[in-house]
């Protein structure tokens, strides 16, 4: 209540006011014997401060006026609550030009559309599942296509896969070469990479044009 409050002068004995009087009496309901607070909630904490008029009893007529701006404070403006992105967000500008494109998407097309709740969820939702996507396919490109082998040190390592089959023999006595074209062998390569095989060194490309 800041300077204007002051304490009320004494004029009763009651403890359960400041100024002293006692709170005004209960009006007993009808058709029962139990005090008003124990009538509907047997476990209610609220017991005679139910009522409006006993928990404004003994208040000063200054703090009867502060009572009433704090309930009038109570009743916000219709434009309630007003989003402030500058109270609410404070983002670097590496961060302010990274998101503006989806902030601007969803400023102008998504909440308006899909409303507050399902706007949100689409504009925070959407991109960081792209970007685990992108990161996805960067990963398995990263995989697939620049394997480490022996012409470079970077890339992915990968181990040749150690066949296990059943019924080898039955299927080489039907199939004699269906092994051979459907199972990798690195023996067949001297367990180097593939490509190893395929180096342009040695590849006949004729004697040198050179003059010297």
């Amino acid at each position: 209540m800041g300077n204007f409050y002051h304490k009320p002068e004494r004029e009763g004995n009651s403890p359960y006011t400041r100024s002293g009087v006692p709170p005004p009496k209960l009006v007993k309901k009808s058709g029962s014997d139990l005090p008003s607070h124990r009538i509907h909630d047997p476990m209610s904490l609220e017991l005679h401060m139910a009522d409006e008029r006993v928990r404004t009893a003994g208040l000063s007529p200054a703090e009867r006026e502060w009572r009433v701006k704090w309930l009038k404070d109570q009743h916000l403006h219709p434009d309630e609550p007003i989003h402030v992105d500058a109270v609410h967000r404070q983002l670097n500008p590496i961060r302010v030009l990274y998101r503006w494109p989806w902030d601007k998407l969803y400023k102008h097309f998504l909440r308006p559309t899909f409303g507050t709740y399902y706007g949100t969820a689409i504009r925070v939702t959407v991109p960081k599942v792209i970007m685990a996507l992108m990161a996805f396919e960067i990963c398995y490109y990263y995989w697939k296509y620049e394997g480490k082998d022996w012409t470079r040190l970077r890339g992915i390592e990968n181990s040749p896969l150690k066949w296990t089959i059943d019924h080898r023999a039955e299927l080489e006595s039907a199939n004699p070469e269906l092994l051979k074209l459907g199972v990798n062998d690195p023996a067949k390569y001297r367990y180097f990479s593939p490509s190893f095989q395929k180096r342009e060194a040695l590849h006949d490309i004729g004697e040198p044009a050179r003059p010297w």
